[in-house]
């Protein structure tokens, strides 16, 4: 169907836009047809520390960052469907002995008025391998948008992020001019 699909959009696409369509969404997460599509700035990297030990350097678990948001994007009168990947990075911490990180994150679907329609959380184990101290991966999610009638595609928007306590949020918050890369 997403062959089938792309197809669709590089011979039809314009007089497609009545009826139904799809479309690729671009490096920068955004598209002439899907939902904009956005990494929400503290949200979008995590810092976790050790459990009960105050933040430092030598106490950090790991750090995760989502980097960018590639996918396509299928509607029709009734609904969207977005099927995203998520390119994110995680780096074991020095006090990371379980070669393990485990975080949530979450996409929100709002309005274009910025009313939050719906917010999934989707829960992630990354595991570095051996003493691996990063990992690059993509993961993958499909999000389906009941669409109001009258509305087009892009009245929606599509924002991402990392759920976080708020001592996380504050953390991100205070040193939001070293971030990864």
């Amino acid at each position: 169907m997403r062959v089938e699909c792309l197809k669709f959009l590089g011979v039809f696409a314009a007089a497609s836009l009545g009826l139904n369509g799809c479309a690729l969404l671009e490096e920068d997460g955004q598209s002439a047809f899907c939902p904009p599509t956005a990494i929400l700035d503290d949200p979008g990297e995590l810092v976790r520390f050790k459990s009960g030990i105050a933040p430092g350097p030598g106490n950090v678990m790991f750090r995760t960052k989502m980097k960018s948001i590639s996918g396509l994007c299928d509607f029709d009168e009734e609904t969207i469907v977005m099927d995203l990947g998520v390119a994110m990075r995680a780096l074991r911490g020095p006090a990371n002995k379980e070669g393990k990180a485990e975080f949530v994150y979450f996409v929100a679907i709002l309005q274009s008025d910025r009313k939050v329609l719906t917010r999934q959380e989707f829960p992630m184990l990354a595991l570095f391998e051996n003493q691996d101290t990063q990992i690059d991966f993509v993961e993958s999610v499909t999000v389906t948008i009941p669409r109001r009638k009258g509305t087009a595609p892009t009245d929606y928007l599509v924002y991402l992020g990392f759920e976080m306590t708020p001592e996380e949020l504050a953390y991100n918050r205070k040193r939001s001019g070293r971030r990864l890369d």
